[in-house]
């Protein structure tokens, strides 16, 4: 009795080749790939040059000294 459907039939021709794009179709992807890497650059740049948070940044003599109090009106 043979199969209802022959498995060795394969539907090969919906298969297409990638066209070579033209220089002014890749235009919008160089741009936009451009101005991706230069916003890395610019966030990475102000990442690396802005001051510490911490207390390692500060002098010895910064960290030991006791905060300077002002005095204030007298007669309050």
């Amino acid at each position: 009795m043979p199969a209802k459907s022959d498995p060795r039939v394969v539907a090969v021709d919906n298969y297409s080749y990638r066209r070579s794009l033209s220089v002014r179709e890749l235009l919008p992807a160089v741009g936009v790939g451009l101005a991706a890497g230069a916003l890395v650059f610019y966030i990475a740049r102000i990442m690396l040059e802005r001051a510490p948070v911490t207390a390692e940044g500060l002098s010895r003599s910064a960290r030991t000294k006791p905060p300077r109090v002002l005095p204030g009106p007298r007669g309050s």
